[in-house]
């Protein structure tokens, strides 16, 4: 199993895509005419500085509006044939009518905001990071590796399957979020919400993740889609100790500083329990089909083997993450002069939440791993639980796997943890089927430039990109879609296999 851990390793890498490389030729090419005002309007883009910041002020609310417009403009036939809804001022949902009004509809969804450019990094860019510059085979900027692309992408699949007169009779929604680098509830969470209130109920969701890593496993050469079925939950607690203060010259047996400082310490000492959830057991079955008979033999008697499979996981601290539940510090205040107590001392500490845990278990964790009354635990912001876990063996995840291995060769479709938040969580009410896939290639070196100096997307990744939309819209919503779906009954053994 040595070799899983190196799979599994990469994921917290895959996470922080949406990023891409250099890609192969396309099974569907774009002409050149189509490929080119693609890379142009990308390039446009980039522009609009369209930055989210959890401080107002510093929100570019303007920036979305301009960006609204052109997109009005670049896609005629959009304007012309959906319906466009202004959602929460900034956010925009699409609808594309389908035919059968029996069918649920599915939502692709993307997001429209950039993270900022750290000013300490603004003399590093070769490329101004909002000129939209195109050259050397890539577009450069803020926003093109997330989440830009997808945006013009999904768009470009849209206007160019209208062109080409095509009919839906599965009814398609695009929800272009403009706030999901900072919680997207006032983004995706309006967007869902508004769709909740006309009575909406989703066959699927299509939303940014994981992608296809190449060069993982030394014994497994096929490149590894990694579709993330199941999503990590998300809370901040804030720790607070309370003293009388005083003069340092004449301390306390116990401060503040050292009572909080010592509850930390419990919590780094008890580790939530290693456990295997459904999806990593699947993500290790898949590869283990794949790597030969000693691996299929241990994930066939898992239970004879799950202590060695968990103890070899939790040595990293990457794979550890995907079998526990995990808790760090990561904002400390105290006091503001050097001769004086501080009369309060505090810690946020930031808790991922694997899946199958709740607020209320982690929460009834740390009080028992604390085991101090002097230290007052409360939750601070927003509480994300973890996502449900989608099924693999369903027609709509058939039909994602056949948008993939028709685009991108020679791959292994893999089931796989997400431990990462992206708008998707907020369409949990609306739908049981929600894939985090970004329709890109990744390797340790690239997947470096996400929210980095020198942002860039290959233009052959972008045409790979709107070809694998195209191919995703016609799969699940396209006239006789069902009839490129197999039945439920006959996709036992769908995950895990090859393309063509």
């Amino acid at each position: 199993m040595v070799n899983l851990k190196k799979l599994v390793f990469s994921f917290p890498l895959l996470y922080l895509l949406s990023v891409a490389v250099v890609a192969q030729s396309t099974i569907f090419p774009v002409s050149l005419k189509t490929r080119k005002t693609a890379v142009n309007k990308l390039a446009d883009v980039i522009q609009f500085q369209t930055v989210s910041s959890l401080n107002q002020e510093q929100f570019r609310y303007k920036e979305f509006k301009a960006l609204h417009a052109y997109l009005q403009d670049a896609f005629p036939l959009i304007e012309e044939n959906l319906t466009r809804n202004v959602v929460n001022q900034y956010s925009l949902l699409y609808t594309w009518k389908g035919s059968n009004s029996d069918l649920k509809p599915v939502l692709l969804s993307a997001h429209m905001d950039v993270v900022p450019v750290e000013a300490a990094s603004e003399g590093g860019w070769q490329e101004e990071p909002f000129a939209g510059v195109v050259k050397e085979g890539f577009i450069w900027g803020r926003g093109t590796m997330d989440d830009k692309y997808r945006v013009m992408a999904i768009m470009e699949a849209v206007e160019n399957l209208l062109e080409k007169g095509y009919q839906l009779e599965r009814t398609v929604y695009l929800a272009f979020g403009h706030d999901e680098e900072v919680g997207g509830y006032e983004g995706a969470g309006k967007i869902s919400a508004y769709l909740a209130e006309q009575g909406v109920e989703l066959e699927a969701v299509f939303d940014e993740g994981l992608a296809i890593a190449e060069d993982v496993l030394p014994s497994i050469s096929e490149p590894l889609a990694l579709v993330g079925t199941a999503a990590k939950g998300n809370i901040n607690l804030k720790l607070t100790v309370e003293g009388t203060g005083g003069h340092s010259s004449v301390p306390p047996k116990d401060s503040p500083i050292y009572i909080l400082g010592n509850a930390i310490s419990n919590l780094h000492a008890k580790p939530f329990k290693a456990r295997m959830t459904p999806t990593t057991k699947e993500t290790v079955a898949v590869l283990a089909n794949n790597l030969g008979g000693k691996y299929q033999f241990a994930m066939r008697h898992y239970y004879l083997f799950k202590g060695k499979i968990l103890k070899m996981l939790a040595k990293d601290r990457a794979t550890d993450a995907l079998i526990r539940t995990k808790m760090v510090p990561t904002i400390l205040e105290a006091g503001d002069k050097y001769n004086v107590l501080p009369r309060i001392a505090t810690a946020v500490i930031n808790v991922r939440i694997l899946n199958g845990e709740t607020d209320e278990t982690v929460l009834r964790h740390i009080q028992k791993a604390i085991d101090d009354d002097r230290v007052k635990i409360e939750v601070h912001g927003v509480y994300t639980p973890p996502s449900p876990v989608t099924a693999t063996n369903t027609q709509v995840f058939e039909s994602l796997r056949k948008a993939i291995v028709d685009n991108f060769e020679n791959v292994l479709v893999v089931p796989a943890l997400f431990p990462g938040s992206t708008d998707s969580k907020h369409y949990t009410n609306l739908t049981d089927n929600i894939f985090r896939f970004a329709p890109q290639v990744v390797n340790r070196k690239n997947a470096q430039l996400i929210h980095n100096v020198d942002e860039r997307l290959a233009i052959d990744v972008y045409e790979r990109s709107i070809t694998f939309y195209d191919s995703l819209i016609r799969n699940t919503c396209g006239k006789n879609a069902e009839m490129n779906m197999v039945s439920d009954d006959d996709l036992n053994e769908s995950v895990g296999v090859l393309g063509n």
